[in-house]
């Protein structure tokens, strides 16, 4: 059954939204030792839920993290206007999103994401990082957040955070993938009367 687009956008856009939502409220749980200060912790899983929502979803996911970026927002700045939790929003989103386009475009990576390797996520991931500690800052203090006498330590702060939160998702992604294969080859690997053949992991030799 072909599924109509606007649709798919909708479904992606809604995953997106809540996937964030749940991994901020799961990250919360490190801020009695990560929480370097409101809005910057130095473990921020959401960061690397974001970047793998912006690799998968492309502008459909953009529109629900910038939605669910706001929401959290209302639930970390006190005293803190709509309109600066739409910027801080569209830093940390856009900063992502920005990222992602460049790196991808540079290191040609395929739309469908079938070249995408290892290597290709750590970059994504710095570059993802460094630009957001950067602008996210910037706006921090523009939004008089923070002093600009520590813009470097909060941005350095931040990177980090961002890097091991993506670190994190990543692990955790390869981990499930790298199940789900082992699965399906040890089901390969059982005869049909259900009796599994010797552990072979790699490749069989002999005949």
């Amino acid at each position: 059954m072909c599924i109509p687009s606007a649709l798919l956008k909708l479904a992606i856009c809604c995953a997106s939204f809540f996937l964030f939502v749940f991994s901020f409220s799961i990250n919360e749980v490190f801020d009695s030792f990560a929480l370097y200060m409101t809005g910057i912790s130095l473990v921020f899983i959401p960061a690397g839920v974001k970047l793998m929502c912006l690799l998968v979803g492309g502008e459909a996911a953009l529109v629900g993290l910038l939605l669910s970026s706001v929401y959290v927002s209302m639930r970390v700045w006190d005293h803190t206007a709509v309109m600066q939790m739409v910027y801080f929003a569209f830093a940390s989103v856009g900063s992502y999103y920005v990222a992602v386009r460049l790196v991808k475009k540079f290191m040609r990576i395929d739309d469908t994401l079938s070249n995408l390797r290892y290597l290709h996520i750590i970059i994504l991931s710095a570059a993802a990082s460094i630009l957001n500690g950067t602008v996210h800052n910037i706006v921090y203090v523009w939004q008089d957040k923070v002093k600009l006498e520590d813009f470097f330590a909060n941005a350095a702060a931040m990177v980090v955070g961002d890097f091991l939160g993506c670190f994190i998702v990543i692990m955790v992604f390869n981990a499930c993938i790298d199940l789900a294969f082992r699965v399906m080859d040890s089901k390969r690997r059982t005869d049909g009367s259900g009796v599994r053949r010797g552990a072979q992991p790699f490749k069989q030799t002999g005949t």
